[in-house]
């Protein structure tokens, strides 16, 4: 998942991520941290994706882990949202990847399922606004790209990226049902080595906190792409992320850490984090 960052500040900005803030909590996660994503990756790749975990069962610490595909499952590059990952197909390849999981995590580890987008924001967003391409001339916008590549279908994600809201809607109709049954996993499900919860991270949600901090939306969309998250986008998931576990599921965060100001003198400012 995108919230990975190795510095408080990146010219200039504020920047976060759950990462830096499970070292704050505990220094001992000094640089414990793995992305084992691929772009573009679905429920189909996550389990040979997770073969290249680094993780000791028996002698490592207990690890928390975050299953978030977002969209990938709904997004097809081309015309045809039969192309779409059923719910039955989640639910099998969920199971698969948590199964998996169950053989490589040490006892008493978290997994946290995030629910997909709602990616209809996106377009709702950038579509009136000109791309970098276009920015010479101002002559092509979001939604001229979009119905372009959709055209030669080979749209990064044709159910969203698209000027036809019903198409839109579909979409985010199928990612919803994609969402229920992870949530019914984590409800139903318990494994020998984790346990499971469902954390739901709305877009929509994202989008009117940054506009309550005086944000304009575009700006959680990085401008090249047109829809996959900026760096402001990333930060404020993370924050957001934090602040449900804090609520909802505590227990996956640990404890504070006393030891924390003695192992920062000991050691000193190892650079990054």
């Amino acid at each position: 998942m995108p919230l990975t960052c190795y510095s408080k500040r990146l010219k200039g900005h504020d920047i976060d991520s759950i990462y830096l803030k499970l070292w704050e909590r505990n220094h001992c996660n000094h640089r414990d941290y793995q992305n084992l994503a691929r772009n573009g990756a679905a429920s189909f790749d996550a389990n040979s994706l997770i073969k290249s975990m680094a993780r000791d069962q028996k002698r490592d610490q207990p690890a928390l882990v975050f299953y978030a595909l977002f969209g990938n499952d709904v997004c097809t590059c081309e015309a045809d949202l039969h192309n779409m990952t059923t719910p039955e197909e989640m639910h099998k390849n969920v199971m698969e990847t948590l199964r998996s999981l169950d053989k490589r995590l040490p006892n008493g580890s978290h997994v946290i399922l995030l629910s997909l987008a709602d990616g209809r924001f996106i377009y709702e967003t950038v579509h009136k606004h000109i791309h970098p391409v276009g920015e010479l001339r101002g002559d092509l916008t979001y939604e001229n790209l979009f119905n372009f590549l959709n055209c030669l279908q080979i749209s990064p994600c044709f159910g969203w990226l698209n000027s036809n809201a019903t198409i839109r809607n579909e979409t985010s109709e199928r990612a919803a049902r994609l969402s229920e049954v992870l949530k019914f996993v984590a409800k139903t499900t318990k494994f020998e080595n984790f346990d499971v919860n469902f954390l739901n991270l709305s877009l929509e949600e994202l989008i009117e906190e940054w506009k309550s901090k005086g944000g304009d939306a575009f700006e959680l969309f990085e401008p090249f792409a047109g829809f996959h998250p900026s760096l402001k986008a990333q930060t404020l998931a993370a924050e957001i992320i934090w602040r449900k576990l804090e609520s909802n599921s505590p227990h996956v965060l640990g404890n504070i850490n006393p030891s924390n100001d003695m192992i920062k003198k000991v050691f000193g400012n190892q650079g990054g984090y």
